[in-house]
Formats: C-alpha cells, structure tokens, sequence
C-alpha cells in the first residue's frame, strides 16, 4: 500500500531519532502540526522542512519516487583515520582540557566534509540554545585564535578565566560581550572581555550517533 506524505514525513522523523516535538521546533512548525496533518504540508512547510534537513529528497517526501536521502549529500561517518576527534564529554565539563592532555584520546573521529577543518567534536548539554542547540547535540568546534573581534550574533562556545563554559549567540559591546541564548525563558548575559580564556566558533551542530 502506497504511503502518504504524512507517512513518509514520520518515517524520516524516526530516522532523524527524534519526538515529533523537537522536530516541529527545528523546522518552525506550530506544535502538534505533525500530529494534525491529514494532508500533504503546505509548499511553504516543505520549504521549512528541507531548509533544516537539506539531505531529505523532496521529491520522494512529495511522491514515494527515489530515496528517501539526497544521493550526493554528505553524511557523518564514525572512523579511526578520517576525520576530526570526537570527545565524549561535555563542553561545560571541560573538553579543552582533555585536548590539552596528551595522554587523552579521542573515542573516535568524526569524517563529515562540511566539517572537517573543524578542531573538534564535542557534546552540549543544557537547553538555553533550544531548539537550535538542544540538549544531547553533538557541536563542531574552531577554536579562535584572536577573540577580540567576533562576528555578532554568531553562536560561540566560551570558556572564562574562572573556569565558565557557556554556548551562547554573541554581540560585541566594547569592553564585554553579550551573550543571547536563542531559548528566550534565559535572559541575557555580559560578559567583560577580560574574563575570556577561550572563544570557539560553533561551527556545525547534530544529533548523536
């Protein structure tokens, strides 16, 4: 029997691994659309949906035809030769410390091409940058060589001299940095500029393996 959308659009929700809930805060859907859609999503929803997920195939979402995943779209791969390390730790527990420890190693490495000349992987927990970082992502990290200028509004991972660690959107004012959490039930922080360690881009962001 033939699947509908719907069916289809479930289906790449349980491969995606994960509830209805985050998936309809990732793509901008009202809460519950999932669960009251009885026909196909509006072209605007499509939009939305493969805006967030770019490896989802339209055309199969739309009609059954083809695969389910973009053919030439990257993908992470779990290796031990290609690359960059994975550390199973949390960024608020001090991953930098461990890359700073030469008798640590890495559980893995990550070979994902958009990422790659990333320095490495890490967990998030916390959920003060939901949806767009929710708790139990795994995040890309480059860590900046000269944080005294940094590009606002971008989502940075901040390590403070009194041993902070923070993911938070950033905007420079001046002698401090405001740091925005995009989950708005936080408030906004400053943060001196001479309380920074350390300052990494966030560069790319998924679920666990």
């Amino acid at each position: 029997m033939e699947l509908t959308v719907k069916q289809r659009l479930m289906q790449f929700v349980s491969y995606l691994g994960m509830g209805q809930t985050r998936f309809e805060a990732e793509t901008g859907l009202a809460r519950g659309y999932l669960s009251k859609l009885k026909n196909e999503p509006s072209p605007s929803k499509i939009l939305s949906i493969v805006s967030r997920f770019p490896e989802l195939n339209k055309d199969w979402l739309l009609t059954g035809e083809g695969e389910m995943l973009v053919a030439d779209e990257p993908h992470p791969v779990k290796s031990f030769t290609h690359g960059v390390p994975y550390y199973d730790v949390d960024f608020r527990l001090g991953f930098d410390l461990m890359m700073n420890d030469q008798t640590a190693r890495p559980d893995y490495l990550i070979d994902f091409a958009p990422y790659n000349k990333c320095d490495v992987w890490c967990n998030a927990r916390g959920d003060s940058m939901a949806p767009t970082i929710a708790n139990g992502d795994i995040i890309a990290l480059k860590e900046i060589a000269d944080p005294s200028f940094l590009a606002n509004d971008e989502i940075y991972a901040v390590v403070t001299t009194n041993d902070m660690r923070t993911i938070k959107r950033v905007r420079d004012e001046g002698d401090s940095l405001l740091l925005i959490p995009d989950n708005k039930a936080y408030s906004n922080q400053r943060l001196p500029k001479t309380l920074i360690d350390k300052v990494y881009k966030v560069v790319g962001c998924m679920k666990m393996f």
